[in-house]
């Protein structure tokens, strides 16, 4: 990932000079948009509203990709969107959105869709003084043009006409996603500011896309990742599981690394190994299915990042003592808890992950045993990832490597190739 040096764009005041495209000069078509989320968006239209699919969903599509997500923006308001779809919900404080659900036959969980309304920034020059509450102030009905400046980066502020099948561009995004640019919208030191957490969000867009970072937007997010401190635990927690769901968890935390960022937001524990815990990252991402298990992933990749500092104060061994493991691992969980205030479910999970790996080190082979304990895949994943850098005598893998198969039929396997992983390590 570099920065690159381009002049900066204001974009224009003038609502009638957001550039549009038409059908026929651009690749978007409905075919690849999700069935519900056309049948929203006709909804919404045929009862008079403007409807756009807006933010990534829209980037995705013109660079070729599959979206995530379909969100959806609309000058109508929450409670009118609510009168359309009964099967819809008004949700949240900070941003008032509306959710419609989609139930589907076999599907355990409905699909989610987030509509939301046209906001305006606050502008105390403007609006009623009265408005001193933030969560007033971000809940500002206001134009498609100013919804589009108020978001964060140009490439993320684009729109898709439902009417006639346009792409709307009020920020200058087309041209940012021409050249592959990460540019944030305005003041850049103003921008960061609001909200610290886009410091994050433009190191994985740059990572995830392979894009470089505009130069005043890299300074800025240079300048303003102190502030990530500030940001609450539950918030940069969900921050996190959008990075290893992407499986851009070791990306983004070398790009951290070059701009001088990860130590605002993890502990030094973590922060002063990563150069051990980044290819054993890679390797999590690689073997573990995006969609299979949150709470997997979630303690796989910080029970990765915790693993350097526990190989420095107890390598594997048949004289390790458990005890003093689980002392090690709670110590370890304090800061990184501070972080991310972790539910005590992970929490305990991740202190078994690491008692199992060390019962693998002492070379325990019983097998019925071990199996029955709910992170033994996780843990034996551990152990073969740093298998290759252990004495032979505390390697102990080729009793489990001759059990491959009976690895393999287990249900915690999850369809992984442990076998494969097994032999590879050795």
């Amino acid at each position: 990932m570099t920065i690159k040096s381009t002049p900066p764009r204001p974009p224009a005041d003038d609502p009638a000079a957001a550039r549009v495209i038409p059908r026929a000069q651009h690749p978007i078509s409905r075919k690849k948009i999700a069935p519900n989320a056309v049948k929203i968006l006709y909804r919404l239209k045929n009862h008079g509203f403007l409807a756009y699919l807006a933010g990534g969903a829209v980037r995705d599509l013109l660079l070729g990709r599959d979206p995530a997500d379909f969100d959806i923006v609309t000058d109508a308001t929450p409670r009118q969107i609510k009168r359309l779809f009964r099967n819809s919900r008004i949700i949240g404080r900070r941003f008032r959105l509306v959710h419609i659900y989609f139930y589907q036959n076999g599907r355990p969980t409905p699909q989610l869709y987030e509509i939301a309304t046209f906001r305006r920034p606050f502008a105390p020059e403007q609006d009623d003084p009265e408005i001193r509450d933030q969560t007033q102030a971000n809940n500002l009905f206001g134009t498609p043009a100013e919804d589009a400046r108020r978001r964060d980066f140009t490439i993320n502020a684009l729109f898709y006409n439902i009417a006639d099948f346009s792409v709307i561009d009020y920020v200058n995004g087309l041209e940012d996603l021409d050249n592959r640019v990460i540019r944030i919208i305005g003041d850049p030191d103003r921008r960061f500011a609001e909200d610290p957490v886009r410091v994050l969000r433009a190191l994985e867009f740059a990572c995830r896309l392979d894009f470089t970072i505009e130069e005043q937007t890299a300074r800025a997010l240079t300048q303003a990742a102190p502030a990530l401190k500030e940001i609450p635990p539950a918030r940069m927690r969900e921050e996190l599981k959008g990075f290893y769901a992407k499986k851009n968890t070791a990306a983004v935390l070398a790009a951290g690394r070059k701009f001088a960022v990860n130590r605002h937001w993890l502990p030094d524990t973590i922060t002063d190994r990563l150069d051990r815990s980044l290819p054993l990252l890679r390797q999590a991402e690689s073997f573990f299915p995006t969609a299979d298990n949150d709470r997997e992933l979630e303690r796989m990749v910080l029970s990765v990042l915790l693993l350097p500092a526990m190989l420095e104060s107890y390598p594997p061994g048949a004289e390790i003592r458990l005890n003093l493991i689980q002392e090690k691992i709670d110590e370890l969980l304090k800061p990184l808890n501070q972080c991310f205030n972790l539910p005590r479910v992970q929490r305990y999970a991740i202190r078994d992950i690491f008692t199992i790996f060390y019962r693998l080190g002492r070379g325990d082979k019983r097998i019925k045993l071990l199996l029955k304990r709910e992170n033994f895949f996780s843990a034996l994943f551990l152990y073969a990832a740093v298998a290759p850098g252990l004495p032979p005598q505390a390697a102990n893998l080729s009793f489990w490597e001759r059990r491959r198969e009976r690895l393999n039929r287990h249900p915690g396997a999850q369809g992984r190739d442990y076998g494969a992983l097994l032999t590879a390590a050795k």
